[in-house]
């Protein structure tokens, strides 16, 4: 197949281009190639599939909130070609069996390429050695139990990759005795700022005396990018970005999430680090629940924002508004999670790579409403948000995956990914 006459669009340039794709891959890129089969795309953006290295996929007991195949359903529509599955699920993902009973569900129902993340506990290191996961994960706010820092040594010596959610325990569990939960301000306040800065303290100090790296997930707050080192690596959401503290008192539930909404100010200093560089990766950390749920006392809802369908429409719509370019999107939501976790054949346009492929088209425009999401969690903090931009087309290894709406393949085309 050749995509023909493609604004082929990489991190640091725009190049007019065909690009001939071969089987499951990209064969060549450049003027004048010639195929039987050919669709014309009268210069349109062409960007690589996304890479999303932070997806909760649910599944197993919670599969009414999400599961493998509603999660990635939802991924091809949002143009994410390839996600990675965190290990909290229930039961969460420390061990073995667990691991590779995981596997084989994510093999039988996700449409899209997928990765697995493996929880670290004291115990689960034990078999580290008979798992490949993409990274392992640490929750330092006790999700999978309390984190020493011998265990974090330990993970940083023994994964290949090592991914954490940097809240203290501590920190929250002190302002949690003295504040309570008495509205949903004071889940912000509980987990305040001061809980990220004291984990990416003790994390980037660790990393730098074993001269190991270690990525930090949904980094939230302007005053923890001082702690960053050249042996850390960090991601932000799309809500971390664009919805602030007044929107979690004005939402509640809905726009409850760990760690929480911040100020303006915090948005500032994000966008800033984002566009210099000193923030590696956007991530979705898609975070489903059913609706219901995200109504209630605010210590009973849980905690997650549902990105994947809105992720790259939202992005899209700060590149039209001048905020970024398509460049730098391509960049933190394409190259650098595939080149940051090791990941095979994605994240690029270049010959030898899986053609995962998004044909854009920028003038699209819409309105976010949750009730028509293809994933189970049919509620949205971005309900309502105009957006400009979108997916046309999506190649997924060579397939034309999804075509204006229409999904045109099945449970069970994702493949597990290669790892480097």
């Amino acid at each position: 197949m050749l995509l023909k006459n493609c604004r082929v669009i990489t991190p640091s340039d725009t190049i007019e281009a065909d690009i001939l794709i071969e089987g499951e891959k990209i064969a060549r890129v450049g003027k004048g190639l010639k195929s039987d089969e050919a669709i014309d795309l009268k210069g349109r953006p062409v960007i690589p599939g996304l890479v999303d290295v932070h997806v909760h996929m649910r599944d197993f007991q919670e599969g009414y909130k999400e599961d493998f195949a509603s999660g990635s359903r939802a991924a091809l529509v949002g143009g994410v070609t390839t996600f990675v599955d965190m290990p909290n699920s229930r039961p969460p993902v420390t061990d073995a069996a667990t691991y590779q009973r995981r596997l084989a569900v994510a093999g039988a129902r996700s449409l899209v390429d997928f990765g697995l993340n493996y929880g670290i506990t004291p115990e689960s290191l034990e078999e580290l050695d008979r798992v490949a996961p993409v990274a392992g994960k640490i929750y330092m706010d006790g999700a999978l139990g309390a984190v020493s820092d011998g265990v974090l040594e330990d993970a940083m010596k023994r994964c290949r990759r090592l991914a954490v959610h940097a809240e203290d325990q501590r920190v929250i569990e002190e302002n949690l005795r003295r504040l309570g939960m008495g509205s949903f301000s004071d889940h912000a306040r509980i987990r305040a700022p001061e809980a990220e800065r004291e984990a990416v303290r003790r994390l980037s100090g660790l990393a730098s005396s074993l001269e190991k790296g270690v990525h930090i997930c949904h980094l939230s707050s302007a005053a923890t990018l001082r702690y960053l080192n050249e042996y850390t690596t960090c991601e932000v959401t799309p809500h971390h970005l664009l919805l602030t503290a007044q929107d979690l008192e004005r939402l509640g539930g809905i726009a409850k999430t760990n760690p929480p909404l911040r100020g303006k100010e915090d948005l500032a200093v994000l966008w800033e680090a984002l566009i210099s560089g000193r923030i590696d990766i956007i991530a979705s950390d898609h975070a489903p629940h059913a609706a219901g749920e995200k109504r209630g006392p605010p210590g009973d809802v849980p905690s997650g924002v549902p990105n994947l369908e809105v992720m790259l429409r939202l992005l899209l719509t700060q590149v039209k508004a001048g905020r970024m370019s398509l460049n730098t999107l391509v960049e933190k939501a394409c190259e650098n999670p595939a080149r940051l976790f090791g990941i095979m054949g994605k994240g690029t346009i270049r010959p030898g790579m899986d053609a995962d492929l998004l044909v854009l088209d920028m003038k699209a425009g819409g309105t976010i409403k949750a009730e028509e999401f293809v994933s189970k969690a049919r509620y949205s903090p971005f309900q309502g948000w105009k957006t400009t931009g979108g997916v046309d087309k999506v190649f997924l290894r060579g397939r034309l995956a999804y075509d204006r709406g229409d999904i045109l393949v099945e449970e069970g085309y994702g493949r597990p990914l290669g790892l480097l």
